[in-house]
């Protein structure tokens, strides 16, 4: 296996992108519907709950040995997700973009770029987000167009917020931090180990908050809660009503960036998995051929809404086991076996 580094700017581009990615036009109506007008400040809790785990994570990486057994959980993982992420693009793709196209089609181009991504040098993928930082700043900057439009007192009444909402908005909200795991992973290939502050760290979640925020607090004061009970992807409606002379359709100019970076992310998972092939396998090509193809057939069995609906929220609990749970468990398992040692 190729040795490799990555800087800490690359690092937290890297994670950044696999945890904005294909969730970021579906989570703003996924959370308010479960915790109303006050799903922001649901969200801004949950969020603190990722920043300590960063921080725990970053102090205690190097505990973070794992088994063939653990390898194989976190690859299987990571393949269901890229699966359901899949099947989740391909569908409002067919919904948005291309109601024509047929389904093997659109799914297999992003399996064949994930592909080409993936028999590449490690450069490629480590990079290949960079691309994607002036559509994101270009992304926020129309949002901002709908200042004018906003209805502040969709936030009011403020603070009240029941038991259901608060389960039902946690569960949500963890959607925005899948991938947290992969920080463990690439830790340990930062240039010359170098230490990773807790300022950097905080600086990352501040910037993913914001992020996530913004198009949640965006979406609360642009529609009423009654309108989102029937709008499945707010944030694009949102754009969609935005008057620009240089694109006649800023939702599906849009679409296609979401596209272009849902696809990334989906190959950043793929890296993820196959690299950890590698770590057990000197010879990887086959199975990465050999996984590429599992993962075009299988989202054609997910092209239901119910089925997407149910697999997607499957994830949060995927995510608080293997994002969390189990991650916390094999650095306390470390952290205990370096001590006997």
């Amino acid at each position: 296996m190729n040795k490799w580094t990555l800087s800490n700017k690359q690092l937290f581009l890297f994670l950044f992108i696999l945890q904005t990615g294909t969730i970021f036009i579906t989570l703003q109506t996924r959370v308010i519907k479960a915790a109303g007008q006050n799903a922001w400040i649901v969200f801004t809790l949950v969020s603190l709950l990722h920043l300590v785990l960063l921080i725990i994570f970053n102090k205690y990486y190097k505990y973070f040995q794992l088994n063939k057994f653990e390898k194989w959980l976190f690859q299987i993982y990571w393949y269901v997700v890229v699966i359901v992420f899949l099947g989740t693009i391909d569908f409002l793709l067919i919904v948005w973009v291309f109601p024509l196209t047929p389904h093997f089609l659109v799914i297999g181009i992003i399996v064949f770029i994930s592909f080409y991504a993936n028999i590449s040098k490690y450069a490629v993928p480590l990079n290949i987000s960079v691309i994607l930082l002036p559509f994101i700043i270009l992304f926020l900057g129309v949002l901002f167009l709908a200042v004018p439009d906003l209805i502040w007192t969709n936030l009011f009444p403020m603070g009240h917020i029941d038991k259901d909402q608060w389960i039902g908005g946690t569960k949500e909200s963890l959607s925005a931090f899948i991938g947290l795991e992969a920080f463990l992973l690439l830790r340990p290939f930062v240039q010359d180990k170098r230490e990773i502050k807790t300022k950097q760290i905080l600086y990352y979640q501040i910037a993913l908050t914001l992020f996530f925020l913004i198009t949640i607090l965006f979406t609360i004061l642009f529609f009423s809660l009654e309108e989102l009970k029937v709008i499945p992807v707010a944030i694009m409606f949102l754009l969609k009503a935005q008057d620009v002379t240089f694109v006649e359709r800023l939702d599906l100019f849009f679409t296609y960036f979401w596209m272009m970076w849902s696809i990334i992310t989906l190959s950043l998972f793929m890296f993820l998995g196959i690299h950890l092939y590698k770590t057990m396998h000197k010879s990887h090509f086959k199975f990465t051929v050999i996984i590429h193809l599992i993962i075009f057939i299988c989202p054609i069995f997910l092209l239901s809404r119910d089925l997407l609906k149910k697999a997607n929220d499957l994830l949060a609990y995927g995510h608080l086991i293997f994002g969390i749970l189990l991650p916390l468990f094999i650095l306390l398992k470390g952290w205990r076996k370096s001590l006997r040692e």
